[in-house]
C-alpha cells in the first residue's frame, strides 16, 4: 500500500524521530515521499515504509474525474467501431476506415488551427489538463 502513495494523501509516520505524527504526502520518488508534518514549517523525505496511509486524501474528487476522463476518451473510439460493425456487418475495411477518418481529422485540425487559432489554443489547453489530470 504504502508505494501508491500519492501527493495529497494523508499518512502517519510509523518510525524514528517523527513516530506518530501525521502530515501530508508534498512529493513522491523510488520509495520515498516527501512530507510536510503537522507543525512542522517545511517538508522532508521519509522512507515509504515508514509511512502508513490514513485513508483520508485531499483529492477526492480525483477518481470521479478520472473516469469521466477515460469514459471522454474511449466512448468515440468504440462508437466508431460499433458503427462500422452496424454499417458493414464486419471488420472488412475496417483499416481504410480508420485511416480515412484519421486523415480527415488531420484535416479538421488544421482547418481549426487556421480559421480560429484562439480556439485551437484552448483545445490543446483542455487536452494539456487532461494529460495531466491523468497522470495525476
Amino acid at each position: 500500500m504504502n508505494s501508491f502513495l500519492r501527493p495529497g494523501d494523508a499518512v502517519r509516520a510509523r518510525g524514528g524521530t517523527r513516530s506518530g505524527k501525521r502530515g501530508v504526502v508534498v512529493a513522491t520518488t523510488a520509495g520515498r515521499a516527501k512530507v510536510r508534518f503537522n507543525g512542522s514549517s517545511g517538508a522532508r523525505w521519509v522512507r515509504s515504509g515508514n509511512l502508513s496511509s490514513t485513508g483520508s486524501s485531499s483529492l477526492p474528487w480525483i477518481l470521479p474525474v478520472k473516469a469521466a476522463l477515460i469514459l471522454f476518451l474511449v466512448v468515440p473510439g468504440a462508437r466508431f467501431v460499433v458503427v462500422h460493425l452496424w454499417t458493414h456487418g464486419g471488420l472488412d475495411g475496417f483499416a481504410t476506415a480508420l485511416g480515412n477518418q484519421m486523415g480527415q481529422a488531420a484535416l479538421a485540425w488544421g482547418h481549426l488551427v487556421t480559421t480560429d487559432p484562439l480556439g485551437a489554443l484552448l483545445h490543446l489547453g483542455f487536452l494539456g489538463v487532461v494529460s495531466r489530470l491523468m497522470h495525476w
